[in-house]
């Protein structure tokens, strides 16, 4: 799935977006019962107004004029691989943008007492006691899904389910889509050892259109060598709205 998938998504027509960040919430005696003719306890939130630009990511390729006029296939080739790149680019620009986040919220392991997956399980607790929110997605480097799918008890059997049947040969294959029971996603962009862990409600993501190619038959000195400048590029921008409902989960001294 596409990193934008993962979150709710809007358009904008501007080059900004104001979004709201919101606070604790707090209650001076707790939420809960209250007897007639007292006084019920108040409960109080904060929002703090942000602004943030839009951002561009952008790639052109060249290719020479014979290839429209001879090969139409090959230059629909060239295009959809260039759309594929800037959405490569656009999962690993969203990703960035969570992690990178002063303020969500950490959770760590130490890889004996708490192994991996452990962690992951005390991120998607710490999601749900710390927000208004369930943990919707847990991402994770590919490396490290290899890690866990291979993972194997004291009887060599996967904990995952082997790689024809199920475990102990029950059940039809399957890689699994969840952990904990909740949905994995994979990005090059999560370092080795680390995971987010997100709520959907947590993280907004503004778009202003879709991706817009364009081609340029005089570029530069595109007419002397019978080139084409085939330009695809795309804005948006992505924030984390609530950070208690982000938790980035890395091992105890890795400096994440």
């Amino acid at each position: 799935n596409a990193a934008a998938d993962l979150f709710s998504v809007a358009t904008i027509s501007g080059n900004a977006i104001t979004y709201f960040l919101q606070g604790a919430f707090e209650t001076s005696a707790g939420i809960g019962t209250t007897a007639q003719n007292y006084k019920k306890p108040q409960a109080s939130t904060s929002f703090a107004g942000t602004t943030l630009a839009l951002s561009k990511i952008a790639a052109y390729v060249k290719e020479t004029d014979e290839i429209l006029a001879d090969a139409a296939f090959l230059a629909s080739e060239v295009q959809n691989t260039l759309v594929y790149q800037i959405g490569k680019a656009e999962d690993a620009f969203i990703v960035n943008a969570i992690g990178n986040t002063q303020g969500i919220g950490a959770e760590t392991y130490d890889g004996t007492t708490v192994t991996f997956a452990d962690g992951i399980l005390k991120a998607i607790l710490k999601v749900k006691g710390d927000s208004a929110y369930d943990a919707s997605v847990v991402i994770l480097n590919p490396a490290d899904l290899l890690t866990l799918l291979t993972a194997k008890d004291q009887n060599k059997q996967y904990y995952g389910g082997g790689y024809f049947v199920g475990a102990y040969g029950n059940g039809a294959y399957g890689v699994p889509a969840s952990i904990w029971g909740v949905k994995i996603a994979t990005s090059s962009s999560v370092p080795v050892g680390s995971a987010l862990v997100c709520a959907r409600e947590a993280v907004k993501i503004w778009k202003k259109g879709g991706i817009d190619v364009r081609l340029f038959e005089q570029n530069e000195d595109d007419a002397l060598y019978n080139r084409v400048t085939l330009l695809a590029e795309h804005r948006l921008a992505c924030a984390v709205v609530d950070l208690k409902g982000v938790v980035l989960l890395a091992g105890e001294g890795s400096g994440s």
